[in-house]
């Protein structure tokens, strides 16, 4: 481990045990079987890095942060960690239901070796971004999801740490939050913390994250720099099946519907000035239905609202091979963290299948952005 090094993962192992279903409920136990939540990684993380992860559910994202935090023990492997570390892994966790919300933030900041003084020092700025004062003086076991997850959170940036581990931080808060985490993890950054977040959406981190990792049944299936999140490290605007299945959440299992392969097609040789000249979205395609589909292409921005879309309709059919096109003319859309989205509907806007943030598109990290897209506005001054 260097001292460049802030955490230092080696063969790392977790294993559980699961259940069989049982043949005979009467006579026979249940059998079980064990599975490697984590299997056998290795990585290391520098100080100062910001880690996006994301995966799907089961993938191994939670366990890794639990097994760093010392919440949970490795099955093999080493963990190597420099620095302090603060977390949160669960809703609620660390809370005690039945105190209060202000009572809870003097235990946690106990429980990560705080005095009194520098918790009372802090208290003023938890509550404030916590934005619930009323309910401050409240038992926590009567907030919402939503609540628990804004003092927890709250509370863990202002703890003064090296390392910051956050799982899921974004996924019960509405847009506000989302985007004061966002901001709170940059400032963070910018002290030098070393931070790891699990997300389903890691478009919301593509501008200050300097790392993703994708994680796939236990192991590590991609890991790309911020400017090359896609699995093609030639071209990040060619996407390939394997990295669409890994997005992809279903919905209904009334049709079957898969993407083969997205192009972002565009002259600009250099990615990053994409936005310089017409932009082409390709996909390719294969579905088999017996009612009629809407395929729907979306431009979402940070936090996930849609930009701009477009969409056609799909006959009821078996196709083994289609393609669509979308062209954006040029000028429309201006550098800015965007992503890629397709939704497959029925014909009553019914969702069916996502691949949410197929891709990020590459932007010029120092442009000055200004909104997402352009709008003919005619100015004009009159003396």
């Amino acid at each position: 481990m260097t001292p460049e090094t802030a955490i230092s993962i080696r063969n790392l192992s977790k294993s559980y045990s699961r259940a069989e279903k049982r043949s005979n409920l009467l006579r026979k136990p249940a059998k079980s079987e064990s599975f490697f939540a984590v299997d056998n990684i290795s990585l290391d993380i520098q100080k100062g890095e910001v880690v996006c992860i994301s995966g799907h559910n089961g993938s191994g994202k939670s366990t890794l942060l639990k097994m760093i935090a010392e919440v949970t023990q490795p099955t093999s492997g080493e963990i190597e960690i420099d620095g302090k570390v603060a977390s949160i892994l669960e809703i609620g966790i660390g809370f005690q239901p039945e105190i209060s919300g202000y009572e809870n933030i003097f235990l946690s900041g106990a429980m990560y070796g705080l005095k009194k003084s520098e918790i009372e020092k802090k208290i003023d700025r938890i509550i404030e971004m916590f934005g619930f004062p009323d309910f401050i003086n409240t038992p926590v076991k009567y907030y919402s999801s939503g609540m628990y997850m804004r003092l927890a959170f709250s509370i863990i940036v202002n703890i003064e740490a090296d390392i910051y581990l956050f799982d899921e931080v974004t996924s019960v808060g509405d847009t506000e939050f989302r985007q004061k985490v966002i901001r709170e993890i940059s400032r963070l950054k910018s002290q030098k913390a070393t931070i790891l977040v699990v997300t389903h959406t890691p478009t919301l981190f593509s501008k200050i994250s300097d790392r993703f990792l994708t994680f796939d049944k236990g192991k590590i299936s991609i890991s790309n720099t911020a400017q090359n999140s896609t699995n093609n490290r030639n071209n990040p605007l060619h996407i390939l099946s394997d990295s669409l299945k890994q997005i992809k959440e279903t919905y209904s299992t009334e049709i079957d519907f898969d993407l083969l392969e997205v192009n972002i097609i565009t002259s600009a040789t250099d990615f990053s000035k994409i936005f310089e000249s017409n932009i082409g979205i390709k996909a390719n395609f294969r579905y088999k239905s017996g009612t009629g589909l809407t395929i729907v292409m979306a431009i979402s921005d940070q936090m996930g609202n849609t930009i701009t879309s477009a969409s056609a309709d799909l006959q009821p059919k078996e196709a083994e091979n289609q393609t669509i096109t979308f062209e954006i003319p040029q000028g429309h859309l201006r550098p800015s963290p965007i992503s890629l989205n397709f939704e497959i509907l029925d014909r009553q806007r019914k969702t069916l299948i996502s691949y949410p943030n197929i891709a990020n598109m590459p932007y010029p990290k120092d442009c000055a952005c200004s909104g997402y897209v352009n709008v003919p506005i005619k100015v004009e001054i009159i003396s």
